[in-house]
């Protein structure tokens, strides 16, 4: 089993953690739908919440009010995937502009987003990003198949993608690269 910071939670804890979903779950649930989150994701975000929760579960043991830290919690899930939801728009855009710049069907392959992307940050850097962002892995999975724990994995997207904003704002507008010299003087 790959280290992920978690481990089994024993039995004391199992049942403070299930007294504590019984107790917060609803509350947390209508915050999260307050905020004009709709209800699926609502229930996923509460969901991860309570993942952290266990993770962090003798932390929450000693807290003088464990609502308070679940819903801290909420809002860090529900920050971090907004975050998540508003780069992946950006990084969609930025292919669109380079599919937007190559029209015709010969120039396909120009539109992949290793071929627009390629070279301004590493090959992996570019796979894991296209991977978390576009095609919606998630970290778990990612750390899993990277064989890292997800807060490394965690890192390793952060860091991909402040190298992928740099080298794209250093080199000017996306897609120029990966279009053929003769489309873009005909564009």
């Amino acid at each position: 089993m790959r280290n992920t910071g978690e481990r089994p939670l024993r039995g004391e804890e199992q049942e403070f953690f299930r007294e504590l979903y019984q107790d917060h779950y609803r509350s947390l649930f209508r915050y999260a739908c307050h905020l004009g989150i709709g209800r699926e994701a609502a229930e996923d975000y509460v969901q991860d919440a309570f993942a952290a929760a266990i993770r962090h579960i003798e932390d929450i043991k000693t807290s003088s009010s464990p609502g308070r830290y679940l819903k801290q919690a909420l809002k860090n899930v529900i920050g971090y995937r907004l975050r998540s939801m508003r780069y992946a728009l950006k990084l969609q855009r930025m292919l669109q502009d380079g599919a937007d710049r190559a029209q015709d069907e010969p120039y396909a392959d120009a539109l992949r987003p290793e071929t627009l992307y390629g070279g301004s940050v590493s090959d992996a850097d570019l796979r894991l990003l296209i991977r978390f962002y576009l095609e919606g892995w998630s970290q778990r999975e990612l750390a899993q198949e990277l064989g890292i724990s997800e807060d490394a994995c965690k890192m390793r997207i952060k860091r991909a993608k402040e190298r992928l904003r740099t080298a794209l704002e250093a080199d000017g507008p996306p897609g120029q690269g990966g279009i053929p010299e003769e489309r873009r003087e005909q564009g």
